[in-house]
């Protein structure tokens, strides 16, 4: 059989700085030849979407930035060749129900695909899917979308990402690998601007390659990562942008991500990577194709307890001022003042400003922060006595 080309690129989404590149279509101009010849002469291709096409300004209340586009920037994704877009991840419901319904619009618009935005209720849209079923030179390939829970979930009134369960995805991946000869997972979780599984997406990488996903890649990291292979399926530890020029925070490895080239022949499949950098909010492809310290994190991805290590330190300087006062509560005054007088403060949750209700429903809600909290602080726990002075620091 000819071999089966297929592209998956990791967080697209366009900022102010190249917002007229999009709208004009200009896919030359923003992505370079050389990727955009990747994505031209691949049988499939797909990228996740960091956000919503939208006018709207009526935005949700929630914690972290709202991200969106004016809907016409969608012609520069459609010139790009792609032929689906992901769209289970943390920002699709930034701007409600109207944001996501925009997005919609656009994408058929452009004769885009999609897959990851679900409804739960009963007069559901089926255009929408958790995954796509695709015949590629007569085999059967599947794209199974799925994102941790942030807050992004879908109800009975609204659309929401397809979120993990772990029940219901296993299962599902399962039943869908029984029908495809191929099963390719896009999975938006793991810790930002960590270069490793987290060991909850480890576990849960290493559960779904065993119910029989041949591929499984974790975008949302906004950071390469490192790769494994595992009973035969290929994990991609965080893929990194591919052109989402927003980050302020980290902003060397953000600028760099890896597209994926996977190549089906008859009983076997393989990866090849390519880097591309950000420069000036365009993609430029790195002209030296250097995986030195890809390699070499690769090596690491079995080392829990070093990936625990580093993943404890970052999230501690990252979140510490954040979320741990937020946790305390904004006014100390007023739990000084009930501490000294009980009953002057009738209502504890007054100690709070809204936007510290925000971060703590983050970790209770998200399981993102969830298991972020719980390492770090295991990480104070351990130093507690070791170096009273970590306190100082908070």
């Amino acid at each position: 059989m000819d071999p089966i080309k297929i592209i998956i690129a990791g967080d697209l989404f366009p900022s102010e700085e190249n917002n007229d590149l999009f709208v004009e279509g200009d896919a030359d101009g923003l992505f370079g030849s050389v990727v955009c010849g990747l994505f031209r002469n691949a049988d499939f291709s797909i990228a996740n979407i960091e956000g919503v096409l939208t006018d709207s300004n009526v935005a949700q209340r929630k914690e972290g930035p709202k991200i969106k586009a004016p809907k016409g920037t969608v012609a520069g994704i459609k010139n790009l060749g792609l032929s689906a877009v992901a769209l289970a991840n943390n920002h699709i419901t930034d701007y409600l129900q109207r944001g996501c319904v925009d997005t919609l619009e656009a994408l058929d618009e452009a004769g885009i695909s999609y897959v990851g935005l679900v409804n739960d209720g009963a007069d559901a849209d089926i255009r929408l899917k958790k995954y796509l079923s695709l015949s590629l030179k007569g085999k059967r390939v599947c794209i199974y979308n799925v994102s941790e829970t942030f807050f992004n979930q879908p109800s009975k009134d609204s659309l929401g990402a397809n979120v993990y369960d772990e029940w219901i995805v296993l299962n599902e991946i399962k039943e869908l690998k029984k029908e495809h000869d191929f099963l390719i997972v896009i999975y938006h979780g793991g810790a930002e601007y960590l270069p490793y599984p987290t060991p909850q997406t480890h576990t849960r990488f290493y559960r779904m390659a065993e119910c029989g996903a041949d591929y499984i890649v974790a975008q949302h990291t906004h950071c390469i990562g490192c790769e494994e292979w595992y009973k035969g399926s290929y994990l991609l530890h965080g893929q990194g942008n591919f052109l989402f020029a927003r980050q302020k925070m980290f902003p060397a490895i953000t600028k760099q991500g890896l597209v994926s080239e996977i190549t089906i022949t008859d009983n076997k499949f393989t990866v090849k990577n390519h880097i591309v950098n950000i420069e000036d909010s365009v993609i430029k492809y790195d002209s030296l194709q250097d995986f030195t310290a890809f390699n070499e994190r690769s090596q690491h991805v079995k080392d829990e307890e070093y990936i625990i290590s580093e993943y404890q330190k970052l999230k501690f300087n990252e979140i510490k001022n954040k979320y741990l006062i937020a946790a305390k509560g904004g006014f100390p005054f007023r739990r000084i003042l009930n501490r000294l007088f009980p009953g002057t403060v009738r209502f504890p949750e007054s100690t709070y400003t809204y936007e510290q209700v925000l971060r703590n429903l983050d970790v209770t809600q998200g399981e993102r922060r969830k298991e972020d909290m719980f390492y770090v602080w295991n990480y104070i726990r351990e130093n507690f006595k070791a170096n009273k002075s970590l306190w100082f620091k908070l």
